[in-house]
């Protein structure tokens, strides 16, 4: 669709309307809101959500793209799990969703969408190159293993409000994943 061009004005009415939904996932699931609740959430007309998006789906699939755009992408190769880059790198992952705590926890938490998590899962075996030596089918699975279980005590952190730091959930995935993939 997006039929017009990206000016600030576009993108700020976008915006308005992804707030707008996001304000709205907090308080209902996505089946109980509607284009008009998003329009008047969001102080937009309902042409002008249309000349955007064809559904509220386009627009949530919207937000889940942008999220999964900006996750942090790990620059190099690596040798192992143990590489402090790596370390640093999933460091740098956890920090990007702590820091948009009220996306990841309406995506992740609250709509708990098979979907959006294996939308992540997939983004993230993109970004994050698998460091198991073996190849093929095995590997793969044990690297689909180590990814669905993080996002799986991602989910725990969020709920739990962050009860420990950054970098000591970085080194709790990175042990765990070791002790899966060994």
């Amino acid at each position: 669709m997006n039929r017009m061009p990206e000016n600030r004005r576009v993108r700020m009415t976008k915006s308005m309307m992804k707030e707008a939904l996001l304000e709205l996932l907090e308080k209902k699931p996505l089946d109980k809101i509607t284009v008009k609740d998003v329009c008047e959430s969001a102080d937009v007309n309902r042409s002008t959500f249309y000349s955007y998006y064809e559904s509220i789906e386009q627009l949530l699939l919207e937000i889940e793209d942008d999220a999964l755009n900006q996750l942090p992408m790990y620059p190099d190769s690596f040798e192992d799990y143990s590489n402090e880059k790596f370390l640093s790198a999933l460091e740098e992952f956890f920090d990007y969703v702590r820091e948009n705590e009220r996306l990841f926890r309406i995506l992740i938490v609250q709509r708990d969408s098979s979907s959006f998590n294996n939308r992540l899962v997939n983004t993230v075996m993109e970004k994050y190159r698998s460091p198991i030596k073996a190849d093929g089918l095995v590997a793969r699975y044990a690297y689909v293993y180590c990814v669905s279980g993080v996002i799986g005590i991602l989910k725990e952190w969020l709920n739990g409000n962050f009860p420990i730091s950054t970098r000591d959930f970085a080194q709790t995935v990175l042990q765990m994943s070791m002790k899966a993939t060994s």
